[in-house]
């Protein structure tokens, strides 16, 4: 069962199911992230929802059930006043601690290559029907251009750099890491990694998908690809991944600070709080034929730990 990802699968599911939608803005080191979604918990009750995070915190705002739309055909997401689409977003967000408005408009995406084997970073379990959870990336990066009011203090994100990725089904992995990065010395290159315990026909494997794109080049490393992590551990404050994939070898080492809290679903509900860095530093190593491609620093990089993986001590 392949659908394409900037779809909303949602419409005809029933009780437990999520769907959601993490739009990434930065300008500078700066980052404000804006996750929308929609669950249906084991009751069938059903809850939008608008998280927001940036360097310094994180909020989430809930909404009535009849506040959410979403288009099957193409990317389109209404909650509220609050709308995010392919085109941009424009937010209307209103707590007693914050308050956000404006417009935010989006360039075009850059989105992964496709092939017949790999039609998503998903790669053959996309066909599938019963995956705990799907991942799709939409656009790598994409320029910005737009202001929002923030508490009263006007952001401009001309001339900032754009991510959009999406997550859906019953419930996020146990386990698992998650970096992104698009803010390298190199501006034409954007990395996505994530390593997960993934449950499948009643065992379950350590799967792994990362991509590197350097100009019109793309490295995947996953584990329908062969990757596997050769080593994780701390150094420091620094936390190491080394993944390796045939004649090519990559090096993570990201600046492991505490995050801030968000939900995360668990068999449908956001009952589950999870802890991302918003913006943190990272080093990232790739070598093909032991030959050194790419080595470089980013910053205001994505961060997300969650729980030890499988077989590795660190």
């Amino acid at each position: 069962m392949i659908t394409t990802d900037k779809f909303y699968h949602g419409e005809t599911k029933k009780a437990p199911f999520f769907e959601g939608w993490y739009f990434k803005h930065q300008i500078g080191n700066e980052v404000y992230a804006f996750i929308p979604g929609y669950s249906i918990g084991e009751q069938g009750e059903k809850c939008p929802f608008i998280q927001v995070i940036n360097h310094e915190s994180s909020e989430v705002f809930h909404f009535d059930s009849e506040a959410f739309m979403a288009s099957e055909d193409r990317l389109f997401v209404k909650i509220g006043e609050n709308t995010f689409s392919e085109e941009g977003i424009t937010l209307a967000l209103r707590s007693p601690s914050l308050t956000i408005e404006g417009t935010i408009s989006y360039g075009e995406f850059i989105p992964l290559k496709r092939s017949r084997y790999a039609p998503s970073i998903m790669g053959p379990f996309s066909y599938l029907s019963f995956m705990e959870c799907y991942h799709g990336i939409l656009s790598m990066k994409h320029s910005l251009k737009g202001e929002l009011r923030w508490n009263g203090e006007t952001i401009d994100f001309t001339d900032g750099v754009g991510y959009l990725e999406k997550d859906w089904g019953s419930s996020f992995p146990a386990t698992y890491l998650w970096v992104q990065c698009n803010q390298f010395v190199a501006s034409d290159a954007r990395f996505f990694f994530s390593a997960a315990e993934i449950p499948f026909l009643g065992f379950g494997f350590l799967g792994i998908i990362s991509v590197l794109q350097i100009g019109g080049e793309e490295y995947r490393l996953s584990t329908y690809d062969g990757a596997k992590i050769s080593a994780i551990f701390r150094e420091e404050n620094h936390l190491i991944i080394r993944i390796k994939q045939k004649n090519l070898e990559l090096e993570i080492q990201v600046l492991a600070k505490e995050g801030h809290p968000l939900m995360a679903p668990q068999q449908g509900q956001m009952s589950r709080i999870i802890r991302e860095k918003a913006s943190t530093e990272m080093t990232l190593i790739f070598r093909k034929n032991k030959q050194e491609v790419f080595q470089q620093k980013g910053n205001a990089a994505g961060f997300e730990e969650v729980g030890n993986l499988r077989g590795h001590e660190y």
